[in-house]
């Protein structure tokens, strides 16, 4: 493997658990030799969404480069799934668990390699996993373990996909703009009025812009964002709560129709 530079923590654990999570992590490069890593900023992703972690780390997978280590630490799902390691064809090395939240960036990346992790805890199952075993495990591979040392190597059908399907909310912003898993709007009109619809559900009325700000405070609009090639997104013009307005969050549907004449 080639030398991993840099470390971004993906995770919903937002209060003192986050600071454990960087001083444990901390000390294990330390006690591996590791002196010249970077530990940037965390990634907070919404709790126990699958959705949310998805995206975030999609979205950011455009952005870090080769030798990146992507450590993904979220509040257990229903399921109880194995604890994975690998790494995409472009060179992102990922540590987390098999929820399906890696999906994402191997359909669009490529899966080099897949391994289920074997490090072994001494506490019990209702211990803090991440800190017990994602931790050490991404410590090691920046370290320079073979990944055969930590655990047995697994076809790419054994990686979890979570589906997530076109029209699909992946993520509400601090004031509530959300993103849209769904190709760029094309051929709709500047100022198109729209009937929004969420979960199959006539909502409200809006309108397509190619510029949210130019639009009345107050109007819903359907606008081409900015991230991953432009996912539309829906917001209400300087509203700091539209989201919540509309009782959407993340795994929700959110569509449109052309309202005629």
């Amino acid at each position: 493997m080639e030398k991993i530079n840099k470390i971004v923590v993906f995770t919903d654990c937002y209060d003192i658990a986050y600071n454990e999570i960087y001083v444990v992590l901390s000390n294990a490069l330390k006690e591996n030799g590791v002196l010249d890593v970077t530990l940037d900023p965390p990634v907070a992703i919404k709790p126990f969404s699958i959705v949310n972690a998805s995206f975030s780390i999609r979205l950011l997978a455009d952005h870090y480069p080769c030798g990146t280590l992507f450590l993904v630490i979220m509040n257990a799902t229903s399921k109880n799934p194995a604890r994975i390691f690998g790494k995409t064809k472009h060179g992102i090395t990922f540590v987390g668990n098999n929820s399906g939240y890696f999906g994402w960036l191997i359909e669009d990346f490529g899966l080099e390699f897949l391994y289920e992790n074997q490090i072994c805890r001494s506490k019990d199952g209702r211990s803090f996993g991440g800190k017990y075993v994602q931790v050490p495990t991404a410590a090691k591979l920046v370290a320079g373990a073979v990944p055969q040392a930590l655990g047995l190597k697994r076809e790419s059908s054994f990686l979890y996909r979570y589906p997530i399907a076109e029209g699909t909310v992946v993520h509400c912003d601090n004031f509530g703009l959300m993103k849209i898993k769904a190709p760029p709007p094309k051929g709709i009109k500047d100022q198109q009025k729209l009937k929004i619809l969420i979960n199959g559900r006539a909502s409200v009325e809006g309108l397509f812009s190619k510029n949210l700000k130019t639009s009345a405070d107050g109007t819903w609009v359907v606008f081409q964002g900015s991230s991953l090639g432009g996912l539309p997104e829906l917001g209400k013009v300087r509203s700091k709560h539209s989201a919540d307005a509309l009782g959407v969050q993340e795994g929700d549907q959110v569509t449109w129709e052309e309202v005629k004449g």
